[in-house]
């Protein structure tokens, strides 16, 4: 197994070719097939296609439970997720195949609306796992934001205790440098990012320093530096989990809304046809 491949190329593009193939097929029945009225999802082909919907869409669901079991015997989170990604996407063509292409204001629609969304933001959530989940470093081992911002407190203080006694040159350094972190949603999704100190800045101020102060002035530096490293860790991580969170409030709702319009497609087609 390479140690590039991903969901979306699982055992060379296994679950793409398949829902290729299962597209291409249901395509040719579909432009071969002449029912008497036209194409609608009341035909043989118009069931069949949607009873094929009706299991993809349980099994998207089922994933949700799936990826919450950290072993099975038969299948791999990766092989699942890359199965769950391709059956999506071909579920948005043949959805309109079992209709006959045929919509309006009505449930049967907007069970097909609820579906769409929830495919594209389960496109934009596989962007997220490929780009955004290695880098959270809670699961590298890196601690958690728990974690940073205690150290970040500790930092904060040791910075303060490192200037007590000394001269108000090294004081206003400190004041100059230090800042204070504070953790936000809002900064951590469109702030700027925090940038390292300004060796030139540094140096300038570090200048004013007697001789006798010049190392402790290295040594706080020293400190703000590492303070504002664990403060851009702690930002991105919670950056990161911050747009994962939001992702799950649209994708995993908008499936639950979507699996009800299905119930009632159902149940209208059913009861009224």
């Amino acid at each position: 197994m390479s140690s590039e491949e991903s969901f979306y190329n699982y055992k060379r593009y296994r679950y793409l070719t398949l829902n290729a193939l299962l597209v291409l097929v249901l395509l040719i029945i579909y432009i071969v097939d002449s029912p008497l009225g036209g194409r609608n999802g009341g035909t043989v082909v118009g069931y069949t296609y949607g009873i094929i919907a009706a299991l993809g869409i349980l099994y998207l669901m089922w994933y949700g439970v799936r990826r919450r079991a950290y072993y099975s015997a038969h299948t791999t989170l990766k092989g699942v997720l890359s199965a769950h990604a391709w059956l999506g996407i071909a579920l948005a063509i043949i959805v309109p195949l079992h209709s006959g292409f045929s919509f309006g204001f009505n449930v049967h629609t907007l069970a097909y609306v609820l579906m769409m969304v929830v495919i594209i933001s389960g496109v934009i959530g596989a962007i997220f796992y490929v780009d955004l989940a290695p880098r959270i470093r809670s699961h590298r081992g890196g601690g958690t934001i728990k974690k940073h911002l205690e150290q970040l407190r500790i930092l904060s203080q040791d910075i303060e205790s490192s200037v007590k006694g000394k001269s108000d040159r090294l004081v206003d350094v400190m004041h100059k440098l230090n800042f204070e972190y504070r953790p936000s949603i809002g900064n951590s999704l469109f702030g700027r990012s925090i940038k390292p100190l300004d060796k030139k800045h540094v140096s300038e101020l570090l200048q004013h320093l007697s001789e006798n102060e010049y190392q402790d002035g290295l040594k706080l530096v020293s400190l703000i530096d590492k303070k504002l490293e664990l403060a851009a860790e702690a930002q991105e991580e919670i950056s990161i989990m911050t747009k994962l969170r939001i992702w799950l409030f649209v994708h995993v709702p908008f499936t639950f809304a979507m699996f009800a319009a299905l119930l009632a497609h159902i149940f209208s087609v059913f009861y009224y046809w």
